[in-house]
């Protein structure tokens, strides 16, 4: 975008794996909330399908093999795409907390024009020597900069957060079944501090990250070393990505 400061309904985007051999990582789902994110924003969604979406990606082919690939759609129906590599995937990490930026319920979970304070919170993450930002309002997280945070109590229940500032995690949605048949029970609601000082084991999922096993928070270690939900989400999503049902193709009948 050109603007210095972008408007919330200046845009809506969705960013989703991709592979040059097999194509978009479920791309279905990205272009479902992309298309529920842009009617909340009132951003004509007329140029959000499939047809336009990879006509798009065929005359932008990505200059690397895989990694992450950004849609964005503009207020005024202009299609923009942008790759970027993977950076760390599927590690232990530290993280830190900042405020959350607070929008008005109509913005608030979707993926919009003003992202400026989410990349501004990892960077300062990185600054700092920690590798996520999580996002904090009224004393409980309500996300990541990058993904959605999970948290193991000692009951076996996995919390996440019901704030309305909380974006919807695709990665989850595919980790959800399989989390409930590894024994455990999934519970929206506040991730507040007394929740996160108890937990056994708190992670994070998403697109471009799969999976942190979250060890520290503020310099604070938090859980009990224990691995039992990272593990069960990292052979989820290589399971997950092994299934080529999962994958939209698009360049491999062009390379």
């Amino acid at each position: 975008m050109s603007e210095v400061n972008p408007s919330p309904r200046s845009s809506v985007f969705t960013t989703m794996r991709f592979s040059q051999e097999r194509g978009l990582f479920l791309f279905d789902h990205h272009l479902t909330r992309m298309l529920e994110h842009a009617a909340k924003l009132r951003i004509d969604e007329s140029n959000i399908n499939q047809e336009m979406l990879l006509g798009l990606l065929r005359k932008n082919p990505p200059q690397i093999s895989e990694g992450l690939i950004r849609i964005e759609c503009s207020k005024e129906s202009d299609l923009s795409v942008a790759y970027r590599p993977f950076t760390i995937q599927n590690e232990a990490i530290d993280a830190i907390t900042v405020p959350s930026p607070i929008w008005p319920p109509r913005i608030a979970g979707t993926k919009h024009g003003a992202w400026g304070a989410y990349i501004e919170a990892r960077n300062y993450a990185e600054q700092k020597g920690a590798d996520l930002a999580l996002m904090v309002h009224d004393y409980s997280i309500v996300d990541g900069d990058r993904c959605t945070p999970l948290v193991l109590d000692e009951d076996g229940v996995v919390w996440v957060s019901h704030a309305k500032n909380s974006v919807s995690s695709i990665t989850l949605k595919a980790l959800h079944q399989s989390i409930l048949e590894a024994g455990f029970h999934i519970q929206h609601g506040n991730l507040n501090e007394r929740l996160i000082a108890r937990c056994v084991e708190t992670v994070a999922v998403g697109s471009g990250i799969g999976v942190f096993k979250i060890d520290s928070i503020d310099n604070e270690p938090i859980g009990d070393r224990s691995t039992r939900l990272y593990d069960v989400c990292v052979s989820t999503l290589d399971d997950e990505y092994n299934n080529p049902d999962n994958w939209e193709e698009v360049w491999s009948h062009v390379v």
